[in-house]
């Protein structure tokens, strides 16, 4: 027999939208109202990385990002993720910060590079 005390709660959960329960958001405004940090961050990455190649799509979607903060932590994250377009999303941020944390991506230009095929014995 199924005890209450255990059924119970389970049905509020599923009733109140267990985690993992709900669509993924699809917009940057979206994944930043996501109450947890971790998630919020991957969700906005994930929807952010296939916009580097369209730079004005960029903007307009970091733009509706709550604070500067959070657009510079997105535009860090992509750079790092895209460093052959590094120079163009690092020119995007505004915090000292984060200009400062993007002239150490920039400065690593190898990042970018194809990597060299094995030496062959």
């Amino acid at each position: 027999m199924v005890r209450p005390a255990v059924v119970l709660p389970l049905i509020a959960a599923l009733g109140a939208g267990a985690p993992g329960c709900r669509t993924a958001p699809d917009t940057l405004a979206g994944c930043a109202a996501l109450p947890d940090a971790a998630e919020a961050d991957a969700c906005s990455l994930a929807l952010a990385l296939p916009l580097v190649d369209d730079p004005p799509a960029l903007r307009a979607a970091v733009a509706t990002l709550p604070g500067p903060a959070e657009r510079d932590l997105l535009l860090l994250r992509l750079a790092v993720h895209r460093p052959t377009r590094a120079g163009e999303i690092c020119a995007l941020v505004t915090t000292a910060g984060a200009r400062e944390k993007c002239q150490q991506v920039l400065g690593r230009p190898h990042l970018g590079s194809a990597p060299r095929p094995p030496v062959q014995p």
